[in-house]
């Protein structure tokens, strides 16, 4: 795991490379090539987990010197790759080292053999082509910018200080109030991009030409349920592709630690991956002053670590705590989102850090089994859409601040367009609040999820077609994004084992039915736990980080708030109604407003103008 820079025609040194310095704090090299008229940089930070030695060192030529790669990430399946080059005689054993090679004996487009998390550049000298590729869910990611030449990076400062530009792209913030993150191609910040998830993009060195493809998009085509399938069978299946899915991304030269929550995804995880450690796997888990002791999950943490014999370390973060280091939060993600889980994701991992450089997580479960409600939701909408309609009628008696939740649910499933339903459900800001927060910048227009959602198959039902948008779209975007940013930040890499390729191909053949039944999410997944686990952590509710932001909102951080906000200093008034603003902090302070989110995406937003003035030095 590591991060990369690299331009064409847009020179950089090595202060530019330190900006990632924590991403791969081991090692770091560039290499400069001229390639005809054009001066290409190609640099790389190390964090290194396979072949600790100088043979796994990047930038890295392939054995005839006509590919060179810097790449950040790891290939699972590697070991196997391997074998189909056998006419290869090898320095190392990294993974680096395997698919230079293969991509030059296969074709830029081998990389769908790929099964890992991946951000990489790979040059073909001789054909004077560059490109640029991401993997299947968007785990690892890469941005790029073609401002005066082309640069691009694992993270966005680097490309910031290279263009020297730091402007906020207004138009994205339509889709960054509605969805609570920007999908990728876009970003927030002006003359950057971002590849979406299984991605690869092909820039001519000579003609400046740029080309885009996507592996995901035939597979994403191709994906058909299988129906005549027992519970049984897909148990007994799930249970042996999760055994080596797991198994697999233990591939280390280094000690792999988990995030363990309370809840049954970490747990499977860990218990999975003890049986395939030499040492006890150490465990990490964070907790929230104020939380409600039936929210907070450190004390089950604490039992299930027990319960599956590991090493448990946990830590407790405060709202004051939380407020001081929310622009740090920003400074790391470089992306806002409205997810409040994000500072809580960077303190996991510095804790973890002090211990492991690998740490196992349960990103994805929830979208690939359906663990939301509002999977649940979509599939009794059919039968329930006469009384839905009949509430929608009477909303005025949903408007206390218990019920936003009701709210949001007669907002989008009252709307016939399916894939205008899917941007409703995921709104944070409806259209008529969106209206009065932008004024002249609101523009009534879908979101860049609409090419995904045309991707998917017309004779599934519309709840997998949401898990899929959700797993190619909503994960790489925000969950991934941010998992891995926090993670990096610590010089730690974040595995996800739900996310292996060969598991999700299985569970996505998986009907519905047996994701959600009788009222209970993820119905397949816990069967398959009881395979695996006590069944007091099966049992158990969902519950996630359960940070107390509303609290906090309401009450310890309102005054906070509203001075960072609403104040002669504030940013955020250039782009959002200052009246509005105000209104929403104190419904707050009132208790008249009960959906966190909604503060946290503004309050992200103005961190990202802030350290965008300070041209992104914290």
């Amino acid at each position: 795991m590591c991060g990369v820079v690299g331009s064409v025609n847009r020179a950089f040194d090595e202060e530019t490379l330190e900006l990632i310095k924590h991403r791969g704090p081991d090692d770091s090299d560039i290499v400069n090539l001229t390639i005809g008229k054009n001066k290409l940089t190609l640099g790389h930070r190390r964090l290194s987990i396979q072949d600790l030695s100088l043979a796994g060192r990047q930038p890295m030529y392939s054995v005839s010197k006509k590919f060179i790669i810097i790449f950040n990430g790891e290939i699972y399946n590697h070991l196997e790759l391997k074998k189909r080059l056998s006419d290869i005689e090898f320095i190392g054993h990294s993974d680096t080292e395997t698919i230079v090679n293969y991509i030059e004996k296969f074709g830029i487009d081998s990389i769908g053999d790929f099964n890992g998390i991946f951000g990489l550049c790979v040059v073909d000298i001789e054909n004077k082509k560059l490109y640029l590729a991401r993997d299947r869910f968007g785990v690892k990611p890469l941005y790029y910018s073609t401002k005066g030449g082309f640069v691009f990076s694992s993270e966005v400062k680097p490309i910031l200080k290279i263009i020297d530009s730091y402007k906020i792209d207004s138009s994205t913030l339509n889709s960054y109030l509605t969805l609570r993150y920007t999908p990728a191609r876009e970003t927030m910040i002006e003359g950057v991009s971002k590849l979406k998830s299984g991605e690869i993009l092909e820039y001519d060195i000579a003609s400046s030409k740029i080309t885009i493809s996507n592996i995901n998009d035939n597979l994403i085509r191709n994906i058909k349920i299988d129906k005549n399938r027992s519970e049984k069978y897909w148990v007994d299946k799930l249970s042996d592709k999760f055994h080596e899915a797991v198994n697999r991304q233990m591939l280390s030269d280094v000690e792999v630690g988990s995030f363990l929550s309370g809840g049954v995804d970490s747990a499977l995880i860990t218990a999975v991956a003890s049986k395939y450690s030499k040492n006890k796997i150490k465990t990490f888990c964070i907790g929230f002053e104020g939380a409600d002791i039936k929210d907070d999950e450190i004390l089950e943490a604490k039992r299930s670590s027990e319960l599956l014999g590991t090493e448990h370390y946990d830590i407790i973060v405060n709202p004051k705590d939380y407020m001081r280091d929310l622009e740090k939060s920003m400074f790391i993600n470089e992306e806002p989102n409205g997810t409040d889980t994000t500072l809580a994701q960077y303190e996991i991992s510095r804790l973890g850090s002090k211990y492991v450089k690998v740490i196992l997580a349960g990103q994805g479960a929830d979208e690939i089994f359906m663990g939301y409600g509002r999977y649940g939701a979509e599939i009794k909408r059919k039968r329930f859409l006469p009384l839905i309609k009949l509430a929608k009628q009477f909303d005025f008696l949903f408007k206390h601040p218990k019920f936003h939740r009701v709210n949001r649910a007669l907002y989008s499933l009252t709307e016939k367009n399916e894939y205008r339903r899917f941007e409703k459900i995921y709104s944070v800001f409806n259209e008529k609040e969106r209206k009065k927060l932008l004024g002249n910048l609101y523009r009534d227009e879908s979101t860049g999820l609409k090419s995904l959602y045309n991707q998917i198959p017309t004779d599934i039902l519309s709840s997998d077609k949401m898990s899929i948008m959700d797993t190619y779209g909503w994960l790489s975007d925000e969950l991934l994004l941010y998992g891995d940013k926090t993670t990096m930040a610590t010089s730690v890499e974040m595995r996800v084992p739900f996310l292996d390729n060969k598991f999700v191909q299985t569970v996505q053949q998986i009907p519905s039915k047996f994701k959600t039944m009788n009222g209970k999410n993820k119905y397949i997944l816990r069967k398959m736990a009881e395979k695996i686990l006590p069944t007091e952590i099966i049992n158990r509710p969902k519950k996630g980080f359960a940070i107390p932001t509303l609290k906090w909102f309401q009450e310890d951080l309102n005054e906070d708030i509203m001075n960072l906000l609403n104040s002669d200093d504030s940013l955020i008034t250039q782009y959002i109604n200052r009246a509005e603003i105000e209104s929403l902090i104190l419904n707050y302070r009132a208790k008249r407003e009960n959906d966190e989110r909604k503060i946290f995406l503004l309050m992200n937003i103005e961190y990202l103008l802030r350290l965008l003035n300070k041209k992104f030095i914290l």
